[in-house]
């Protein structure tokens, strides 16, 4: 009776992907199988797989299901760890051989899985392959954790804005990361930075067009400020060289991450206050969705309204205009520099030691915590006064968006003039970042004449 054969070949890393070494495996395994009688009808090859990962291997997964098919009598590997590195996928491996007279042949040494002996040699080899596992594990850790320490890259794809060794800056793409970083603090959304990109033909460190998700990534990435992260954690100063400031990197972090961030309320909307002012009534936002008014002419006006619908109800033309008169008063005063000036701003290495240590203690409260070593009054009070303390430092360290929003509107000849050629979405932004706009709810229902005055404009600190 012919012994119906399969072939398992399986290499974890193949750098170079010329298959030489399943190709190794599958010959010694074929001739294997010829001293042994049996006829291989099948060869299956996982090329570039690792069997410790727990991931699907393709070609190991057709083998099972041609053996439940009854297809295979026996199955040659080049070694037993060939097969499994997991001593969970062995105990299924041996059920399935059980269950239809399996044999299995290794090139290293036979294992009969048919003897309580065999399968007690293949589970201690399967311990030792996890043993291998584990250890190699340890050291990868420790040597990853030591690199983040000496400040050196941790591999992974190329960065976008560094050569392949992650460490020398590529020229052409350091400019466009710091033009993204700018364009966005400026007011740009990240729509329009990727539709930028994409026209120009920028293309990802993998040479694939850009997302919204790319682009966000890459401007949240610690390693643009030359900042070195380990488990998510900023740890110090890295050996590549910085592609933007870190008061840059750590204002776009703040931007981003805010959970109030204000965006766009419709791509056709061309109303500067739509999601930024808000009813002096409700303290909702105010859009422009459907909201129209009648004038006595028939004509109809766009109004803000905030998301009752009922509190207020204010010509939207006449406060944009009063705004952007208000924004360009302010901007042409002879002091309108000291907008971008933060006099108290900290040294920023100080910062994020500090942040570091709030987090640090953070941890070991909920440590101290766990162990019965405070009560849940105590790790309140504590954990309230870190946390609040935590957000001042990092409300600081993002408090350099200001200079790429106002800096050349303040230092403009013209400021009127170059207020109306500013892009709809950077004056959103400077709006954003001088003003608190609050539209008041007229006293006499259904007044006609616009009244500036219930239109409350709050300066923010700089």
């Amino acid at each position: 009776m012919t012994t119906r054969a399969a072939v398992y070949a399986r290499i974890s890393q193949d750098r170079d992907g010329n298959q030489l070494g399943v190709t190794r495996q599958r010959e010694d395994c074929q001739a294997y199988a010829a001293r042994r009688g049996w006829t291989v009808t099948e060869v299956y090859i996982d090329n570039d797989v690792s069997a410790s990962s727990g991931k699907r291997r393709p070609a190991y997964s057709r083998m099972l299901v041609d053996v439940e098919a009854g297809k295979l009598d026996a199955v040659v590997v080049w070694a037993l760890d060939r097969l499994h590195r997991r001593p969970i996928e062995l105990e299924r491996f041996i059920d399935l051989a059980d269950r239809h007279r399996l044999a299995l042949g290794s090139v290293g040494g036979d294992v009969d899985l048919s003897t309580s002996g065999g399968k007690l040699h293949a589970r201690i080899m399967g311990d030792v392959a996890r043993h291998e596992i584990d250890s190699k594990s340890e050291r990868q850790a420790r040597a990853t954790q030591q690199a983040a320490q000496d400040g050196r890259p941790g591999g992974g794809p190329r960065p976008f804005g560094y050569r392949a060794d992650g460490i020398e800056v590529d020229p052409v793409e350091a400019r466009e990361v710091s033009e993204a970083f700018q364009s966005l603090l400026a007011g740009t959304p990240l729509r329009g930075i990727v539709r930028d990109l994409n026209r120009r033909g920028v293309r990802t460190s993998r040479g694939n067009q850009w997302t919204a998700t790319q682009v966000r990534a890459m401007l949240l990435r610690a390693r643009n400020a030359g900042l070195r992260v380990h488990k998510g954690e900023v740890i110090g100063q890295a050996s590549w060289p910085a592609l933007v400031d870190e008061q840059t990197w750590g204002a776009t972090v703040a931007m981003l991450s805010d959970p109030a961030r204000k965006t766009l309320v419709g791509r056709a909307t061309r109303w500067m206050l739509s999601s930024l002012a808000r009813c002096g009534v409700c303290g909702e936002s105010v859009n422009t969705a459907g909201a129209t008014r009648a004038r006595v002419d028939g004509s109809r006006d766009t109004v803000y309204r905030c998301r009752t619908r009922k509190h207020v109800a204010r010509r939207a033309e006449s406060v944009d205009d009063l705004v952007s008169r208000i924004v360009v008063e302010r901007l042409s005063r002879p002091d309108a520099a000291a907008l971008l000036i933060d006099d108290d701003a900290p040294d920023a290495e100080a910062m994020r030691t500090e942040a570091q240590a709030l987090r640090s203690r953070l941890d070991t409260l909920a440590i101290e915590f766990a162990d019965g070593s405070l009560t849940a009054g105590q790790l309140r009070t504590a954990t309230g006064r870190l946390r609040d303390r935590l957000a001042a430092v990092e409300a600081v360290q993002a408090h350099a968006s200001r200079v790429p929003v106002l800096g050349d509107l303040v230092t403009a000849s013209d400021v009127e003039k170059a207020w109306a050629g500013l892009p709809f979405d950077r004056k959103r932004a400077v709006i954003d970042t001088l003003l608190t706009v609050t539209i008041l709810p007229e006293p006499v229902r259904g007044a006609r004449r616009f009244a500036p005055e219930l239109v409350r404009i709050q300066w923010r600190q700089p």
